[in-house]
């Protein structure tokens, strides 16, 4: 269950949406515009706590993938949230 809803979580952070939409130019969603998205691991071992906000998640993505400033306010400024 905590790895689903890791998962879940996951899916609804900007910084993967950010990473899914450059190759995802139509509502289509084959295998390919995934490549980007690096695989996390969702257990509770994980490098990410999976416990906070889907914000906190984000920070914690940035954090580890080394986005910088310019990269982080793109993301933030240009992606929606999700609930």
């Amino acid at each position: 269950m905590f790895e689903a809803e890791a998962m879940t979580k996951y899916i609804k952070t900007k910084f993967l949406r950010a990473l899914l939409g450059v190759k995802k130019v139509t509502q289509d969603n084959p295998k390919g515009v995934w490549n980007m998205v690096p695989i996390q691991d969702f257990t509770e071992k994980s490098d990410i706590d999976w416990s906070v906000s889907i914000a906190n998640t984000d920070k914690q993505l940035y954090k580890k993938y080394g986005l910088s400033e310019e990269e982080i306010s793109f993301i933030e400024n240009n992606v929606k949230e999700m609930e």
